[in-house]
């Protein structure tokens, strides 16, 4: 039982420390501005729009599969953020808008992991991405790193997922 607390002790000092670095250390207007645009790209509820265009350029396989990265994400995004109800480092929302896991996160691996799994060329930059809008979410205060590092996870584990039950 000591053990387990030493270790949480240190882990919560460690994320202390990336989010200061990432979030106060890091700042400069353009970078900011980077940040701002790729958050606001990134939002969830844009996610839809993948589909559409894959529906347009006749993607069928590849739509199908986005619609339901974006129904199952939103069906367990919410729940946790209703439950787990972490409050965002700096603004505090309602339990629905709470900060973990990073929505934005999730979203965007999800749709990076279907991505990629039709067209492999594209896994560097989109994963690139993917990252950075892990990395907005952090340096615009609205998630800790283990929230980020959650919405990866549960967003990689998602696009798989679907890749495999939709296929």
């Amino acid at each position: 039982m000591f053990l387990i607390f030493v270790i949480s002790q240190a882990l919560c000092g460690f994320e202390e420390n990336v989010y200061k670095t990432m979030s106060e250390s890091l700042q400069a207007k353009p970078i900011a501005c980077l940040m701002n645009g790729i958050s606001f790209v990134s939002r969830p509820e844009f996610g839809i729009v993948n589909p559409a265009f894959s529906y347009f350029l006749d993607r069928d396989d590849l739509a199908k599969q986005d619609v339901a990265g974006f129904v199952v994400n939103w069906a367990t995004v919410l729940p946790l953020k209703y439950f787990v109800n972490r409050q965002r480092p700096v603004t505090h929302g309602s339990r629905w808008n709470s900060s973990f896991p990073s929505g934005h996160t999730t979203f965007c691996f999800t749709h990076t992991v279907i991505l990629t799994h039709h067209y492999p060329e594209l896994k560097v930059p989109m994963y690139l991405y993917a990252t950075m809008v892990g990395f907005s979410r952090i340096y615009l205060k609205k998630h800790y790193p283990t929230d980020v590092i959650a919405g990866a996870v549960l967003g990689i584990f998602t696009g798989y997922l679907v890749i495999k039950l939709v296929e």
